[in-house]
């Protein structure tokens, strides 16, 4: 089934698709009729955005199949996987090739023409990248306001990274956009190819930058990131409300698709619940849970009698005197050597 936040997803990505595939054109023109490397510059980080945009619309439109026996719990983190593509696509894709444009300008410098043409694509580019922009803000705004904080705050939060994607993308669009501008009418003004080819340095940086920040956020993705402590604690909180919830122990909850929370902890009831009343009040548990914060999805609460330590999977439990067991020995039975299990 897909939710609005898909739904808002995809429209934004299809929204940056086509008005990158629109400002590629027009940019490449620009430049080959300016000769501004930072009129290239931009063409080359348009058209890495448009591969940009292919791999999260893969990942949007995979990551809404419904759970199955293979993936029980969805396919929320094929729209990671894509994504992490889409940020190597512009590190690679957009700022490398923009870097290689400044290196050859600064070895071979040319001087820029036609700087009126150059004036009118740049601005057209940064009207429809700021379309595009708030298209892709509006759902992430949204979900901001859900969980009651700034779109500031929630942006390094978000679990969606196709949106982020969108929009740290686009706002590198519109910066960029700005920055070849300012280098052409510096150029125009000094008659000089410095100011042109310095902008498509801070291009070609501000492309790596914002891929290193997106490349390490799908990677805290795909590893399972957990949520902020400030909210677990919240979690915490809203479980041990509950009535005959006596404590807490242990409680942690992991991002498993965009939007989509599971939750698991250890829960310690008092003594006079039944099992259908501990029943009753993990079902109140999880409801109240999913009333906080709709992005949880799956909630699995144990009933322990006391705090139990948690074991990592990759930290070996460490053997104590008790922990370990005499070595089997064998005896002779009918002059066949056996041996005996212990305990």
């Amino acid at each position: 089934m897909t939710t609005g936040t898909d739904a808002g997803a995809r429209r934004s990505v299809l929204v940056s698709l086509g008005v990158n595939c629109a400002e590629t054109l027009a940019l490449g023109i620009a430049a080959w009729i300016t000769n501004s490397v930072a009129l290239r510059a931009q063409t080359a980080a348009n058209a890495a955005d448009v591969a940009v945009q292919v791999f999260l619309l893969i990942g949007v439109l995979n990551s809404v199949r419904p759970p199955d026996e293979t993936h029980p719990l969805g396919y929320g983190r094929e729209r990671f996987f894509w994504s992490l593509f889409a940020a190597l696509g512009i590190f690679v894709g957009g700022g490398g090739l923009a870097l290689d444009e400044t290196v050859r300008s600064a070895l071979h410098p040319s001087l820029v023409h036609s700087y009126l043409i150059g004036y009118v694509v740049l601005a057209t580019t940064v009207a429809l990248d700021t379309f595009a922009l708030k298209v892709a803000v509006r759902p992430l705004r949204e979900q901001a306001a859900e969980l009651r904080t700034s779109l500031r705050r929630y942006l390094p939060r978000s679990t969606d990274p196709a949106s982020t994607t969108v929009v740290v993308g686009g706002a590198c669009a519109v910066i960029g956009a700005v920055t070849a501008a300012v280098g052409l009418i510096l150029s125009e003004l000094t008659r000089r190819s410095t100011p042109d080819t310095v902008a498509s340095a801070l291009i070609s940086l501000l492309l790596l930058v914002a891929s290193v920040l997106l490349l390490r956020t799908n990677r805290d993705l795909l590893s399972g990131r957990g949520v902020p402590p400030s909210m677990l604690r919240e979690m915490r909180q809203v479980i041990a409300a509950q009535p005959g919830v006596v404590d807490v122990p242990d409680l942690f909850a992991v991002v498993v698709g965009p939007s989509s929370l599971i939750v698991n902890g250890d829960v310690t009831f008092a003594d006079d619940l039944d099992v259908p009343a501990v029943e009753q009040t993990i079902t109140r548990s999880d409801a109240a849970l999913q009333a906080h914060w709709p992005s949880i999805d799956y909630v699995y609460l144990t009933p322990v009698p006391r705090a139990r330590a948690r074991r990592w999977p990759w930290r070996p439990r460490a053997r104590t005197g008790t922990d370990k067991q005499p070595e089997p020995h064998s005896e002779k039975r009918d002059g066949k050597p056996t041996r005996r299990s212990q305990g």
